[in-house]
């Protein structure tokens, strides 16, 4: 088995994880999306987000945290100050 398989199926198992405590149509709202069954499959451990939606979901405080503590950056959980200059710097981006 490669490697990009291994990194797939977890970074798969780390996504699913950090969205279970949320129900789809949270998650949805939380990210603008009109359908919830992509949101299922990567609650299922089928599929990951695509970028746009890894970006989204750092604009929303819960998932935002639970994100970066699931990139082992934990301290950075913990400084809402690095989260606010998170969330500038992607609304900005946004303009």
């Amino acid at each position: 088995m490669s490697s990009v398989v291994i990194t797939t199926h977890s970074m798969t198992e780390a996504f699913a994880e950090l969205l279970r405590p949320f129900t789809a149509k949270e998650i949805a709202r939380k990210l603008r999306m009109p359908s919830t069954r992509t949101i299922e499959n990567w609650k299922e451990g089928r599929t990951i987000p695509q970028g746009r939606h890894v970006v989204a979901m750092l604009t929303d405080d819960e998932l935002c945290k639970r994100l970066l503590a699931l990139a082992d950056q934990g301290e950075l959980v913990r400084s809402k100050e690095t989260i606010a200059h998170l969330k500038a710097a992607l609304m900005s981006e946004g303009k």
